[in-house]
């Protein structure tokens, strides 16, 4: 829960929130669509929690720089809990599959849930105001819900299945693709075993669902539904695929970083304890391959049985290549949009380290937990930077994939500046949103269009560079002070120098 971090998508959620709020109460059910994603779920979390504050402290009903904090703890408060709830679920989704192992699975359930969870990149991201968690917990037992109702079709179980995939639509529009999947990819299943009814009867299961969540949680699409539909699907196919977003690959600037990227991120992201798992469970598949082959040489689909006997394991297989293949297609591309692809790898690294004796089974999954939460809390304390030690050092990490700001440690920062430079004084930054939270804000400036007379000290985050414009306005700034971050100089405090 700690102020590690304001990260400035939380800042701009805020402000969606309170306007998602004002529609609720004012009638004015269009404000409710806010952003293309749409994050409806995280304004229903943090708008009403916030919402709660301001009627108990109505004379605090403003946002400031004061008490933004509490209003940002109170948010994600609620936003954490929510995962908590949500993870719980996971767990005993994960214990109704492998329900006939009876407390292995039980312990298998656990050992899943609590190695993604406690992922330090996963970990960094759970405790920021966003979405990416909220929205791969969703799907993940949406996913889960769907595959249980292909085992024994039940109506209840399909309707959850679609309420949870409504819900991940509801969180980010790429969410589409989990009930796209479930339904058609499940129905086809279905059709092919048993025939074209019982198909039928599981896409509609799910269809209804969903739609009926989509509409009776977004109250936009109450006055303008084909407006907002058509808005989201535009405007994600503008930013996402034509837009790109800028990273900084091998010390090279790129709008687009190429189908490399997504694979570089996993295993720069992930811990080598979950790689590990996977390796083990990719040899012992390689191993039962061959020993196929060399059985019956003329049937090469008898060698894939090692991966048919976990069926929920090949059923998440499929969709999540499915899900990597289609993130690489647009340009934009961001390290926190594999997080999806979390659960399904600790998943992975769970049913490998099971391929050891039964005995050592337990013993095994205790001791990937607590390396995992080790690293997470002890030599990551900032965990939204984690990099594995894989590649050395978070510097050299850094120097293959940059870093970006993203708010971390601006609480801190802010502290260091007040601590040594006085009360509040002027200071300029790329992203002044993060700090403008917390800062008085006539006291902040862009150093992108501000003049460099009009602050004091120039802040630059990790990567970023001096402004053309100031390097040519013949003001001279002194790196004076920096705030290290696992290792890495993530904020460098230039001081103007005075003749």
């Amino acid at each position: 829960m700690g102020t590690d971090a304001i990260n400035p998508d939380g800042v701009n959620w805020h402000y969606r929130s309170e306007q998602f709020v004002v529609g609720l109460k004012t009638g004015q059910f269009e404000k409710t669509y806010q952003h293309y994603h749409p994050g409806v779920t995280l304004m229903w979390i943090a708008g009403p929690a916030v919402e709660i504050v301001k009627q108990l402290y109505p004379e605090e009903s403003t946002y400031n720089h004061y008490n933004f904090s509490v209003f940002h703890f109170v948010a994600k408060y609620a936003l954490v809990v929510v995962q908590l709830i949500l993870s719980i679920i996971t767990i005993y989704l994960l214990s109704k599959i492998w329900v006939s192992d009876g407390f292995k699975g039980f312990v298998r359930s656990i050992a899943v849930v609590s190695l993604f969870s406690f992922e330090p990149f996963f970990l960094g991201n759970s405790r920021l105001l966003h979405m990416d968690v909220l929205f791969t917990l969703f799907l993940f037992n949406g996913l889960l819900l769907a595959y249980l109702n292909l085992l024994k079709f039940r109506w209840v179980m399909g309707a959850s299945a679609g309420v949870f995939m409504g819900l991940a639509f509801l969180t980010k529009s790429i969410g589409v693709g989990g009930i796209l999947f479930a339904s058609l990819a499940g129905g086809a299943y279905v059709f092919y075993r048993i025939g074209f009814k019982p198909a039928l009867k599981y896409f509609l299961s799910l269809a209804f669902p969903f739609v009926a969540t989509i509409f009776a949680l977004f109250p936009a699409l109450w006055v303008e539904p084909v407006s907002v539909i058509k808005d989201i699907f535009l405007e994600g196919e503008r930013i996402g695929i034509r837009d790109g977003h800028g990273q900084i690959i091998l010390g090279e600037y790129t709008r687009d970083a190429g189908y490399s990227f997504y694979p570089l991120v996993l295993l720069m992201k992930v811990s080598p304890v979950v790689w590990a798992g996977i390796l083990l469970l990719l040899y012992v598949c390689v191993i039962k391959i061959r020993n196929n082959i060399k059985a019956n040489s003329m049937r090469l689909g008898s060698a894939l049985l090692c991966l048919r006997e976990d069926k929920i394991w090949t059923f998440l297989f499929a969709f999540f290549f499915s899900y990597l293949l289609v993130m690489s297609v647009p340009s934009k591309k961001i390290d926190r949009y594999m997080l999806p692809l979390f659960p399904f790898m600790a998943l992975s690294a769970v049913l490998g380290f099971e391929q050891f004796r039964i005995r050592y089974f337990y013993r095994l999954m205790i001791l990937a937990v607590l390396l995992v939460i080790i690293s997470s809390c002890l030599f990551h304390p900032y965990q939204f930077t984690y990099t594995s030690p894989l590649f050395g050092s978070t510097d050299n990490a850094n120097k293959i994939i940059a870093q970006k700001p993203f708010g971390i440690g601006i609480p801190e920062l802010k502290e260091k500046i007040i601590e040594k430079y006085g009360y509040y004084p002027r200071v300029g930054f790329i992203d002044t949103k993060p700090m403008r939270a917390i800062y008085m804000n006539s006291r902040i400036f862009d150093i992108r269009v501000n003049g460099s007379s009009d602050y004091d000290l120039l802040i630059l985050g990790i990567n970023e560079e001096i402004p053309e414009k100031v390097l040519t306005s013949g003001t001279v700034f002194e790196k004076d002070e920096s705030v290290y971050m696992n290792g890495l100089e993530y904020w460098r405090i230039y001081v103007k120098k005075v003749d």
